[in-house]
């Protein structure tokens, strides 16, 4: 078997990536690729809250093929990979929801491995779903490829004054609503009403969990209430963002709608556009309703914290399956054993419920024993290039991001280049005025970001945080999806 690092991702932890895992080799993705495996013996290194994620070079290969193909021909597959992750959506969220209105002090450890067990179920059959948006386009970019060959090709766009890669962006823009757009619209309404404080904690109740990411810290009540008063301050301004986020999908529908007519497209061409935008939303779904999990487990974690007198950082070390075992009382894990995983480990995905985890010399003589695929040669690099996910452009400082430690390194106005993005860097996200990242495809979440806050993206760039450095001046031309260093 030859391996390829499909992944790299901060502020993370073998716990909270273990339901994400576990989809690759689960039962449900598999009977949706008709029987092909593509996610066994996955396998992720850990360290320092940090992972390199590696998978089957060859089979990620094919599979990906395979999936195209069912992408654009089969029609039930694509409503029963939409209609799965919505109905484990609306399972997972009350779940966890009626989870957190319990005094988890009365609980008992039975109590506390059963929501343990539960929600872990929860993310894995969600993880396997949502694994087909991810594979359609991680690592090859098959998807966003045959998306650009679409456009490249279509008759008619003399008569549009727009570059493929805008093109392509507007048609695979999502028009359906991820949890943290429909927070953010409440937040807004209470913001510009004289809202209760009773209404305020059914906001918090609500949406404690909605951008809690993998290992929080969640927001406070009282952030609520600083967030509202903010909003407050400057009513004019909150009512404009309300009505470009109540307005803007229903504006952009019509917009595609517009340019596919021009375009001339097909039937079949619609049809992989507008899963293509099915899938923008499935990701964005998939990563917030885990953020709800995550939240409860982090919960659960500073219970057993408490009750077990360990540090709670070392549980985030443990598997799903070791923690309800201790709660069980059938076996308690070895602290010593959770310290040498902080430091470096070895998850290997076994099935939708089992990992081998290696440390120290066997995880050296597992590593020692594969077949890696080295990165391509970066001498000479002169324009870096990828694929716009959200037009624009932007000329800045180049700050490199990927640890929640180094948010402060942006100010207004920077460029934030990252391996890849993920919930945590938000804060950084906000200041920045564009991004650029190494991996990923229009699904991504730099992608999702991006097009929420409608600041200019370049995705899938591969070499990016390599050729760049902290302090360069950039500019990112999104009509072409070229970064070029700016020369004094």
């Amino acid at each position: 078997m030859r391996y390829i690092k499909a992944h790299e991702e901060y502020a993370t932890s073998p716990l909270t990536i273990s339901p994400n895992h576990s989809g690759w080799p689960h039962p449900i993705l598999k009977r949706l690729l008709d029987g092909k495996e593509v996610g066994n013996d996955t396998f992720c290194i850990h360290h320092d809250n940090s992972l390199e994620y590696f998978a089957d070079y060859d089979a990620w290969d094919e599979g990906s093929d395979y999936l195209l193909e069912k992408i654009k021909h089969d029609k039930q597959f694509i409503i029963d990979v939409y209609e799965g992750n919505k109905r484990i959506a609306k399972e997972a969220i009350p779940f966890v929801k009626e989870f957190e209105q319990k005094d988890i002090t009365s609980l008992d450890n039975n109590e506390l491995a059963d929501f343990l067990e539960k929600s872990y179920e929860l993310g894995s059959d969600f993880s396997a779903y949502g694994f087909i948006p991810v594979f359609s386009d991680h690592l090859f970019h098959k998807f966003t490829h045959e998306l650009k060959s679409i456009v490249k090709t279509s008759k008619g766009k003399e008569q549009v004054d727009m570059t493929d890669p805008e093109m392509v962006h507007l048609l695979s823009t999502q028009v359906e609503m991820i949890p943290s757009r429909i927070a953010r619209i409440e937040l807004l309404k209470l913001a510009l009403g004289t809202p209760e404080d009773q209404d305020i904690n059914d906001y918090y109740d609500n949406w404690f969990w909605v951008d809690f990411g993998q290992l929080g810290p969640r927001k406070t009540l009282d952030d609520i209430h600083a967030a509202i008063k903010k909003l407050s301050a400057d009513k004019e301004r909150t009512q404009e963002e309300l009505e470009v986020l109540t307005t803007s999908i229903e504006k952009t529908k019509d917009e595609q709608r517009e340019l596919e007519t021009t375009l001339h497209f097909t039937d079949e061409q619609k049809h992989v556009f507008s899963v293509a935008r099915q899938f923008m939303y499935l990701k964005g779904l998939r990563m917030e309703v885990l953020f709800s999990i995550y939240a409860g487990w982090n919960k659960v974690l500073e219970e057993m914290a408490k009750r077990f007198h360990v540090d709670i950082g070392l549980l985030y070390n443990a598997s799903i399956q070791e923690l309800c075992a201790w709660l069980h009382e059938t076996e308690k894990i070895d602290e010593e054993v959770l310290k040498e995983r902080k430091k470096y480990c070895v998850w290997i995905a076994k099935t939708e419920n089992t990992q081998e985890i290696l440390t120290g010399d066997k995880a050296k003589e597992f590593l020692q024993n594969i077949s890696y695929k080295e990165d391509d040669n970066l001498e000479d690099v002169l324009v870096i290039h990828g694929t716009v996910a959200s037009p624009g452009y932007a000329q800045g400082t180049v700050k490199i991001v990927n640890r929640v430690e180094e948010i402060n390194k942006i100010e207004e106005g920077d460029i934030m280049v990252a391996v890849a993005t993920h919930p945590a860097l938000l804060p950084a996200m906000k200041r920045a005025v564009a991004f650029v990242t190494d991996s990923g495809g229009i699904t991504s979440h730099a992608a999702i970001v991006a097009r929420e806050m409608k600041k200019p993206c370049i995705i899938g760039a591969r070499v990016a945080t390599k050729v760049l450095k902290d302090g360069d001046r950039i500019e990112l031309d999104t009509k072409k999806g070229d970064i070029r260093k700016i020369t004094e």
